[in-house]
């Protein structure tokens, strides 16, 4: 998964799209101190 541009995301297998999403969640979760929500958000 080196070149992620979208029309090469859309090749990959569905396995791979979803080791990648859950990558790219892995890292939000992990940077997710560094996000602040308000209030209206929190709702």
């Amino acid at each position: 998964m080196e070149n992620l541009l979208p029309n090469n995301i859309l090749q990959l297998s569905i396995s791979e799209i979803i080791q990648l999403v859950q990558d790219i969640w892995d890292t939000i979760a992990i940077s997710s101190e560094e996000v602040t929500i308000n209030d209206s958000q929190k709702q």
